[in-house]
């Protein structure tokens, strides 16, 4: 067994680095209403109750991106899309327009009865934010573990609806890291049910970090953002995630990566697949699989692949044909075989293919480069352009996003640590 601290090491290396780029891509970001009805302490957006969109400005904004972008998936987000009277009709639209809609939610206002009316206006599914530090309502307080009972209702709330897609986003804080555990544990229990979950380290801003921010040459106040916050996080990394994901799970591999803007080999986004049943697990999709997928999906569509639904997801046995070129994939094939001749009762099991991506938000070098994600999935419209959603803020404020100075009264030893974390990165 491989040792956690050598796969830190080695956290990109080998890895197939996704073809994803700016006008061609697996996914792009439509925000029909910047309008939410909850209020999580680290969000990167402002509140805005008079930002939702009507219809015709909808349609416009999506055909404008899909002349920009190619794309697999249209993730329909905000703010809380659900809050949107219309979003039924910008469901519809969506799917007439080609890519495949999914709705990025908290899961407040869902019901089983909204699940089925969105299933007939063409939603490919749903990803549901969930995590401790929403302020959910009824919910505060709760431990990671204690909300797997709140992510198993919708889980089972979409599963029932069937042959939607049921994914989960989770930001991790530093008091949370140790819940990680917990949070893949019931996601890998769920395999039938789950087709993802991604773990995002929590990112904010700060008064007293050692930044100034400009916009342009105009020194800005942090405390106008959004995203700044009283409390003073660590910055966590895709590796600290990785860590806590090698503890449940230590033979979990990743196949594919985004790269950083200045850093490519920085663990922007890492993929990964695993291939098992209720019971068993029995390995990972590799490079090569990943990078046959993308290559034959663009081939034969035009576009990189993304989702995909629940019934190609349960008939995964048919990707250990990829062993034939796949290292990962036979030591798969190898376990299925074992766990056979020791369970024969696990024949009549069904195979289901399950993804768990851990995210690195943007980076301050400590030069004060930003490293962003190089191939941002998130990008969305803004002024007749893309941009990305976790930049979205900067745009509506100043027109640009913000630049950052280190700060006069930092000594040159606030340096060390960052760049230490910035050189563990590649």
């Amino acid at each position: 067994m491989q040792s956690i601290e050598n796969k830190t090491n080695l956290i990109t290396a080998g890895l197939h680095r996704m073809p994803w780029t700016q006008s061609d891509n697996g996914f792009t970001w439509l925000e029909p209403t910047r309008k939410c009805n909850m209020a999580c302490e680290y969000c990167y957006q402002r509140n805005d109750h008079t930002s939702e969109k009507p219809l015709e400005v909808i349609e416009m904004e999506l055909k404008a991106m899909l002349h920009l972008r190619k794309c697999d998936t249209m993730l329909i987000a905000g703010g809380e899309p659900l809050t949107h009277p219309e979003i039924v009709k910008i469901t519809k639209l969506v799917k007439s327009l080609g890519p495949k809609p999914v709705i990025l939610t908290n899961g407040q206002a869902l019901t089983p009865e909204m699940v089925t009316e969105l299933k007939a206006a063409g939603v490919f599914g749903f990803v549901f934010h969930v995590d401790s530090h929403q302020g959910r309502p009824g919910w505060e307080g709760k431990t990671e573990k204690e909300l797997n009972q709140l992510r198993q209702s919708f889980a089972d709330m979409v599963y029932d609806a069937q042959g939607l897609i049921c994914a989960f986003n989770t930001t991790i804080l530093p008091q949370t890291l140790h819940e990680v555990a917990d949070i893949v544990k019931w996601t890998t229990d769920n395999l039938h049910k789950v087709a993802a979950n991604v773990l995002i380290p929590v990112r904010t801003a700060h008064p007293e970090d050692t930044w100034d921010y400009y916009a342009g040459s105009e020194k800005i106040t942090i405390d106008h953002t959004p995203y700044v916050s009283n409390q003073c996080y660590r910055n966590l990394t895709a590796l600290d995630i990785c860590n806590e994901i090698w503890r449940v799970h230590p033979n979990y591999q990743f196949h594919s990566y985004l790269g950083g803007t200045i850093l490519p080999d920085s663990p922007k986004w890492l993929f990964g697949s695993h291939i098992g049943t209720r019971e068993h697990l029995f390995g990972n999709l590799g490079p090569k699989s990943i990078e046959l997928v993308q290559s034959i999906h663009h081939l034969l569509f035009g576009k990189f692949l993304s989702f995909t639904s629940p019934r190609i997801n349960r008939k995964a046995g048919l990707l250990f044909a990829f062993g034939l070129i796949d290292g990962p994939v036979r030591r798969a094939l190898k376990n299925r075989l074992l766990t056979l001749l020791r369970h024969p009762g696990s024949w009549f099991e069904k195979i289901s293919l399950q993804n768990i991506i851990v995210m690195q938000p943007h980076d301050y070098l400590p030069n004060g480069e930003q490293d962003e994600c190089d191939g941002c999935p998130n990008k969305t419209y803004w002024n007749g352009r893309l941009v990305s959603e976790c930049r979205k803020e900067d745009y509506l404020l100043y027109g640009r996003p913000l630049a950052t100075v280190r700060k006069k009264s930092c000594s040159t030893a606030a340096w060390r640590e960052p760049l230490k974390k910035a050189s563990n990165l590649i």
